[in-house]
């Protein structure tokens, strides 16, 4: 090539390097034409001009789409994600339905023509991750931060998943593992056909030793199976040389489902364990117990379809769980401390070590939030559709409100909760009414300790305000017993604390002002006069026995009656009546008491 061919060629380099997007295509053209060789010549020799480092172009980091249409087609995309993370929206059909609704116009135009143009699809994805909002972009998780936790027992994690296996409680076959072909959730119908045999592994992951145990229960999640798990894991083992980890964490992180329950809130709140429940999506804060999970399908479920006509049941399960956890904390090193788990958890200090009672004691700490329930006037209680006995619960009063709840751990028991003067909560087991239809044994559905009339007698044991009612009568009459005050009640000349109260003392005593007299004009009104009808007998004697009350008898009624049963009697003569029916009767009582019986007539 040719000295004056050379100049040239350096000068179209140099206006390709500096060209806009578009115009390097008629450069070479213009160049090819110019130096009677063909494209692909100008375009290797401008590459040697130029070199491998391409000089940047002036409009680069430019765009056709903009920030604002960018957006739009990044929020169309990402609503069409489905909860289970799967693409319903390709990037064609989101830019095509924006377009069709004059929502983004996604192209650019020719000024020289004014002709419009519109983006391909790979340039807006180009676009869509140069602006930093791809879909694929913003579906990463977020930054995360590294936990740490003090020393042993400071933070349990505690996380209750399905396993893969079932139990066929038939006499037959034990474990079986699920056919992820027959039994998933889009045959509802192979799932609820095991559902009542699934098998629940729940694991408890020590954060600061990775130490890890695990236990199956059946059936589903719960808060009675999460409760049941962290009694076993915290109560002292059996030999204690053999497997010393236990004991009452600081805190317990588990996530939102039935291992934060309010059965399973109460029972932290009462071991002082602060329940830290995290939030939907937030599973690496469960990291630890995540990978605890995964830890016991790899190295102990892989092993048990090789066992499976050894195990029988649930038990059998829990069992050769044990041995294998015992024999994995105590030889598996972990990479962060060094150590084996065991010997990691053996580092404890007693300040730390929060010893707890027996898995029993526990559980009896676990339960449900309790219920106002309305004391009858039986001294009984309705809850959950039955009748309790709540005489026994002190201080119990009718018509007021007893908290009552149901014991998940004791069977069929309900229990009113009290509080002592310290504060602490104390649970009274309630016995059941019930009601019993038996004709051949004289059973016909009254409530069972019920009376029978005219054979047996007898009352409930004082309330307190039975008792207060008893106090406030001898306070009252001034008495030593309450017979002596009902006989003194009953006098017709009877005052309260013996006339000691005036209850007109401060009118009497008031200094009231003086009025001037008002003048007036009479009214000339003539006397009336009125004669009173005599009542009913049957009336009239309601009055008196009410009056009377345990003195009243059928001899005083058949006396009443000879008298006053056609005629009716004067209302006036009632009080006479009722006086003297009351002096009869307390003559015959002291007479009674005296060893000797007269007649009072």
């Amino acid at each position: 090539m040719s000295v004056h061919a050379t100049v040239q060629l350096a000068d179209y380099a140099e206006r390709v390097a500096q060209a806009q997007h578009g115009e390097t295509g008629a450069i070479v053209l213009e160049a090819a034409a110019a130096l009677g060789v063909s494209v692909a010549t100008v375009q290797r020799q401008i590459q040697r001009f130029l070199g491998r480092r391409r000089q940047k172009r002036a409009d680069a980091g430019d765009y056709a789409l903009t920030l604002t249409e960018a957006k739009l087609i990044s929020a169309y995309l990402m609503e069409g994600y489905r909860q289970n993370n799967k693409k319903t929206v390709p990037l064609g059909t989101a830019v095509e339905s924006l377009r069709a609704n004059g929502l983004i116009a996604a192209g650019r135009v020719d000024t020289s023509t004014g002709e419009f143009f519109p983006l391909s699809d790979s340039a807006i994805a180009r676009a869509l991750r140069a602006y930093q909002l791809h879909p694929e972009q913003l579906r990463r998780p977020s930054p995360h931060v590294h936990l740490k936790s003090k020393h042993p027992n400071h933070v349990w994690q505690v996380d209750g998943s399905v396993c893969v296996l079932y139990y066929l409680p038939d006499g037959g076959a034990a474990l079986v593992e699920t056919d992820q072909a027959v039994h998933y959730k889009n045959k509802p119908q192979n799932v609820q056909a095991i559902e009542l045999f699934r098998v629940i592994r729940y694991v408890i992951t020590d954060h600061c030793t990775n130490l890890t145990r695990w236990r199956y229960y059946p059936h589903s999640e719960s808060g009675e199976h999460t409760v049941r798990f962290l009694a076993w894991a915290m109560a002292p083992k059996a030999d204690p040389q053999k497997d010393p980890f236990g004991g009452a964490p600081m805190l317990l992180m588990v996530d939102k489902g039935a291992t934060s329950a309010g059965l399973v809130q109460r029972f932290c709140r009462r071991l002082d364990i602060r329940l830290e429940v995290h939030r939907v999506l937030r599973a690496r804060v469960n990291g630890s117990v995540e990978n605890g999970q995964n830890r016991v399908e790899t190295v102990f479920e892989q092993g048990l379809r090789y066992q499976k006509s050894q195990i029988r049941s649930i038990d059998d399960l829990n069992t050769l769980a044990e041995w294998f956890q015992l024999h994995y904390n105590a030889t598996r090193v972990h990479g962060r401390h060094g150590m084996t788990r065991m010997a990691a958890w053996m580092h404890i200090t007693p300040e730390q070590y929060r010893v707890t009672p027996s898995a029993e004691v526990l559980l009896s700490l676990a339960t449900h939030e309790p219920k106002l329930c309305k004391v009858q006037g039986d001294l009984t209680v309705q809850f959950k559709g039955r009748i309790w006995d709540v005489e026994p619960v002190p201080g119990v009063m009718v018509g007021e409100k007893v908290a009552v709840h149901w014991h998940p751990f004791i069977t069929d028991t309900a229990m009113a909760v009290l509080e002592d003067a310290d504060g602490n909560e104390i649970h009274l087991e309630l016995a059941e009414k019930t009601r019993t239809v038996d004709p051949a044994n004289q059973q016909w559905g009254f409530l069972d300790g019920a009376h029978r009339i005219g054979e047996e007698y007898g009352n409930h044991k004082d309330t307190v305000a039975d008792q207060h009612r008893k106090e406030l009568a001898l306070l009252a009459t001034g008495t030593r017993d309450l017979a002596e005050a009902d006989k003194k009640r009953k006098r017709k000349n009877y005052e309260a604390f013996d006339g000691a109260v005036d209850p007109f003392k401060t009118a009497r005593d008031a200094q009231l002002p003086d009025y001037i007299t008002k003048r007036g004009t009479a009214l000339d009104v003539g006397a009336l006069k009125v004669e009173r009808r005599p009542l009913p007998f049957l009336q009239a004697a309601e009055r008196i026995r009410a009056a009377v009350g345990e003195a009243w008898s059928g001899e005083v009624y058949a006396w009443l009656e000879g008298r006053y049963g056609e005629t009716g009697m004067p209302e006036e003569a009632i009080d006479g009546h009722v006086e003297q029916i009351l002096q009869n009767a307390g003559a015959a009582d002291e007479a009674a008491r005296g060893g000797g019986l007269r007649v009072v007539k």
